[in-house]
């Protein structure tokens, strides 16, 4: 059994890719939030639209709360070259004893089919493999949110299994979900990083 590193929750983990920052959301970030996090086409498969400018503020703030409460990490995705902010990617639901955690993620629609959204998780998983001492990363997701299975499998992880007819979304229709799972010895860490 590996032995666990000691992330204390110190000051936030910056990470850089070959495109991307991934640092800490602040209150300026909110009106490029407030792009994908308000929109319902990004939001289909997560969690409910943003509303208003205000909303995502108290999001923002609850995230922060949740960094310094050692509960969970969420990283704003921005770019390198101008800093703008075009998704986030989280790890939460951390258990320091069973060395695992869920990673989230959600990407601005004109981002989509670029690679950010693999290069961000990407980054997010070696940071959980090597900083936090993690052995397992889970991954949930709507079996039939295409995107996101395909970038799960493209990162190497493992289909476990189903839950059927896990959530009722928007299209008024109960969608299974699908529960994904990757080793740290399985991670093969991509030549972006």
């Amino acid at each position: 059994m590996q032995d666990a590193v000691a992330f204390d929750f110190g000051p936030f983990p910056v990470l850089t890719t070959e495109r991307l920052i991934l640092r800490a959301l602040t209150p300026a970030d909110a009106g490029d939030v407030f792009v994908f996090w308000g929109d319902p086409e990004v939001q289909r498969f997560n969690a409910e639209p943003s509303r208003d400018f205000e909303e995502t503020r108290q999001f923002i703030r609850e995230m922060h709360a949740a960094y310094q409460a050692g509960r969970s990490v969420m990283w704003a995705v921005a770019e390198r070259c101008d800093g703008r902010v075009v998704g986030a990617v989280s790890l939460h639901d951390w258990s320091r004893r069973h060395q695992r955690a869920e990673v989230g993620y959600t990407l601005a629609r004109s981002w989509w089919g670029r690679g950010m959204a693999y290069e961000a998780v990407a980054a997010v998983c070696a940071f959980g493999f090597d900083q936090m001492g993690l052995h397992r990363i889970e991954a949930e997701t709507i079996a039939d949110n295409h995107r996101s299975v395909r970038l799960l499998e493209r990162l190497g992880f493992q289909r476990e299994g189903t839950r059927r007819e896990y959530s009722l979304e928007d299209d008024g229709l109960f969608h299974h979900s699908a529960m994904y799972g990757l080793l740290d010895y399985e991670y093969q860490r991509p030549e972006c990083l």
